[in-house]
């Protein structure tokens, strides 16, 4: 029994601890929730992204139809060389990429042409399949360059759509700020970031 009190104190220290814990981990999931989904959309309504669910990663995954890992260390040695295999595989094709307006999704005259030529040939290509991925500058959150890098791929495969390609030849995804082209901080490099990479894949 000498002990007893001793042990009372320490299971009381215990209950304690994880109480406390527990509750630090609710606030900071009820923050996360509130505020995070919150700020990402009330700056999507400020900056025109309204229509889009308040969990970018949930958007990204449930509309792109492609599971994706946000770091490229996080890719296999064969998922980099595939990559590789389909970026040369577009430009032998002559395919195009988009760029894109700092803040926009909206087409420019130049992205339309350049789709405009990537339509002709998935047209005239019936097997082929091409991926667009949506890619941000460094500046903004996350979160938020998620759903803009999003926006961007849907906007170049609906234009392809529109164009006559047809639907299952497009697939997109979004990388937002993850997979930069450029790492310096100014504009030329920002520019290069703010695009609709197309990668293309040949039905064997």
């Amino acid at each position: 029994m000498i002990g007893s009190p001793m042990k009372t104190g320490i299971v009381a220290a215990m209950g304690l601890a994880l109480l406390v814990g527990q509750g630090c981990s609710m606030k900071w999931l009820q923050s996360d929730g509130e505020t995070g989904a919150g700020s990402a959309q009330k700056g999507g309504q400020e900056r025109g992204l309204s229509g889009f669910s308040q969990n970018p990663s949930e958007e990204r995954l449930g509309k792109g139809g492609d599971i994706v890992s946000l770091s490229p260390s996080g890719m296999s040695a064969r998922q980099r060389a595939e990559i590789t295999k389909e970026e040369k595989a577009a430009i032998e094709a002559g395919l195009l990429d988009v760029f894109f307006g700092y803040d926009q999704w909206n087409l420019s005259d130049a992205g339309m042409e350049a789709l405009n030529g990537d339509a002709q040939w998935l047209k005239d290509h019936p097997g082929a399949v091409m991926k667009i991925e949506g890619h941000c500058d460094e500046r903004g959150t996350a979160d938020y360059n998620i759903v803009l890098g999003d926006k961007r791929a849907k906007a170049a495969r609906s234009y392809l759509v529109e164009s006559g390609v047809a639907p299952k030849q497009v697939a997109i995804v979004s990388y937002g700020k993850a997979r930069p082209f450029c790492t310096d901080s100014n504009e030329s490099c920002y520019q290069q970031n703010r695009r609709g990479h197309v990668l293309l894949k040949m039905k064997k």
